[in-house]
């Protein structure tokens, strides 16, 4: 492998040019393209990218370039981040990085000179400019996007295009840049033909650039200009595009959903364009498809809050409903606009109702609230009949509500429906109760899940302080490397750990925690950035240092009077482990092994 540094050709390492990236990009930067990070102490925290979580658990550290998760204990460098959250391979990782820094580099050892999804990448931005072109010289598709309300500036800047009916347009301007068809067709531009041959499959279309948070355009959407079928036709599914993994306009809303923190998702591209036009520039919308776990998840890493302005009959609003779940299962507090019927971003705002607009969003529904809505508009709640069928819908929806506690708002609102009202509000909560309570059971069984903490002893935690020490290079880690070895630690796990920090002092004389990281086993590796990057509020001085090593030295000697190895060479007084655990004499240690028939090191 070698990098170009400008005109400088140099032979490097991987090694090397790992640790030269690391220097060049701030592991921040990368991150909070992905995660909504604020301040916290002396690092930057925000929710997990990788689990489901309500209290922000993610922590970065620009002090060690590195990033740890205390939830569920994910960590790494700003390699893993990038491997971990786009799905890559480490040397795809690394060739993106390195470009990123400034780092041209060229791989001749087994593969390409890049990757596919670069290759995919570069075809995209291609077709993009072409169809880009084709709008500026299109009156007719200018003609429509201006009677959509789009100003200039919003066309140019979600880059849209137009694609001419010809079937053959974008195969023969690629053909021109001799370009691989092939891989044209990979990237989802191209159909191959039966018989031989391309054309192009979006023909006649307005065509929406679907861009990722890296400003890379991996896939493309098309709105028919005339009667072809069907309507909108996306990308098809790529190395570099999943629908249910992509948010058509995240890569501008998620600075604006991260500092207002809340996100608002519609169905469609204009829904997008017109309502970030309107100046709710924290808008999203999903592909051809119904919101997934994936986009959850996605969404979760800026905010936590999700309002979902659909049009109350679009097949997106049902499967929204059906799928509350999910929501739950992230720890999300998702709301449901109420449009008037027929109604739906676009139209409204089309119309220059902004600030009715803006009003729905601020008084959007709970989902249950709003499911209830729906139901009680859907019945005549004026007849016994109505509300009775109203009540049946309402019990099976709030059984599936997770907590008694959920349940028991909404069932106060329902009581007036039922027909014991009459005989007391308490009566009719009840009987409705006992309904949803009976069908909770069956739904959801009556086991629960529950967690054990195990308390950490002081020894352990005195273990731990040192190690962390010496991991941040605070004052005091020299004392504490020339008081203590290895082998006074007292865990199988903090000894592996005292063994890496203490070899790779020796080695380099520093620690250096994303190679540390790296080194060793993932367990321990985890261990490792766990201790360094956990902030603590106890104070680190002499007295506290010292105190460290009496108890940690103090807690071998335990060791050794209760050892069944040593016992007797103690009882007879030929062996003094107060003298042995403050002189740090090992030798005299192993000694006494020796005689007793155990190996040098071996478990006492």
């Amino acid at each position: 492998m070698f990098v170009v540094l400008g005109s400088l050709c140099l032979a490097i390492s991987r090694e090397a040019l790992k640790e030269e990236i690391r220097l060049r990009i701030n592991v921040t930067d990368v991150v909070s393209e992905y995660v909504a990070l604020k301040p916290g102490g002396k690092s930057l925290k925000g929710c997990c990218p990788f689990h489901a979580e309500k209290t922000p658990s993610f922590t970065v550290s620009e002090e060690f370039q590195s990033w740890h998760c205390f939830g569920c204990g994910e960590h790494g460098d700003i390699f893993s981040f990038l491997m971990k959250i786009e799905n890559l391979t480490f040397p795809e990782a690394l060739e993106r990085l390195a470009k990123r820094a400034g780092l041209e580099v060229e791989k001749y050892e087994g593969g390409q000179q890049i990757s596919r999804k670069d290759t995919l990448a570069h075809l995209n931005s291609l077709a993009a400019a072409y169809y880009s072109g084709l709008l500026r010289r299109s009156t007719m598709a200018g003609e429509y996007l201006k009677s959509r309300g789009l100003a200039d500036e919003t066309v140019e800047q979600f880059r849209l295009g137009y694609s001419a009916p010809a079937w053959d347009g974008l195969v023969r301007h690629l053909t021109e840049r001799r370009e691989s068809l092939d891989a044209a067709a990979e990237a989802g531009l191209l159909i191959k033909k039966d018989q031989g041959g391309y054309y192009d499959r979006f023909r006649n279309r307005i065509v929406f650039p679907i861009v990722d948070v890296q400003e890379r355009i991996i896939g493309f959407g098309g709105r028919a200009m005339g009667d072809d079928q069907p309507k909108y036709l996306n990308s098809p599914e790529t190395p570099l595009f999943s629908k249910t993994r992509s948010l058509y306009g995240l890569n501008t809303a998620r600075k604006s959903i991260a500092e207002g923190d809340r996100a608002i998702v519609v169905e469609g591209y204009m829904d997008v364009i017109s309502v970030h036009q309107a100046g709710f520039t924290n808008c999203v919308a999903t592909l051809g498809t119904a919101l997934t776990p994936e986009h959850i998840t996605i969404l979760s890493r800026y905010t936590r809050k999700v309002i979902l302005a659909y049009d109350a009959d679009s097949a997106g609003m049902s499967a929204a409903l059906k799928g509350a779940a999910m929501f739950d299962d992230a720890d999300c507090d998702v709301r449901v606009v109420r449009f008037p019927g027929g109604d739906d971003p676009d139209s409204v705002l089309r119309a220059g109702r902004v600030a009715e607009f803006g009003a729905a969003i601020d008084n959007a529904l709970p989902i249950v609230d709003y499911r209830l809505a729906v139901l009680m508009d859907r019945h005549d709640l004026t007849t016994p009949v109505g509300r009775t069928a109203m009540l049946k819908e309402a019990v099976r929806m709030l059984a599936d509500l997770r907590t008694g506690m959920e349940r028991e708002v909404y069932i106060t609102q329902l009581a007036r429906y039922h027909p014991n009202f009459q005989s007391g509000t308490t009566r009719a909560e009840e009987i409705i109760r006992n309904d949803i309570d009976q069908l909770a059971r069956r739904h959801h069984g009556s086991n629960t899940a529950v967690g054990i903490v195990g308390s950490i002893s002081g020894q352990v935690k005195a273990e731990r302080a040192v190690l962390r020490v010496i991991l941040r290079n605070e004052d005091g880690s020299v004392f504490l490397l020339e008081s203590l070895g290895p082998e006074d630690f007292t865990t199988e796990l903090t000894r592996a750990a005292a063994n890496a920090v203490y070899e790779m002092f020796e080695r380099k004389r520093g620690i250096n925690l994303a190679e540390l990281v790296e080194s060793v086993e993932t367990s321990l590796g985890a261990f490792l950035s766990e201790i360094a990057m956990r902030e603590s509020s106890e104070p680190v001085n002499e007295i506290v240092l010292q105190d460290y090593v009496h108890r940690i030295k103090n807690s071998r000697v335990k060791q050794m009077r209760t050892s069944s190895v040593l016992s007797q060479h103690m009882s007879e007084g030929t062996i003094n482990p107060e003298s042995w655990a403050r002189t740090g004499n090992a030798e005299e240690y192993e000694e006494f092994l020796k005689k007793s028939g155990r190996k040098p090191g071996e478990q006492t």
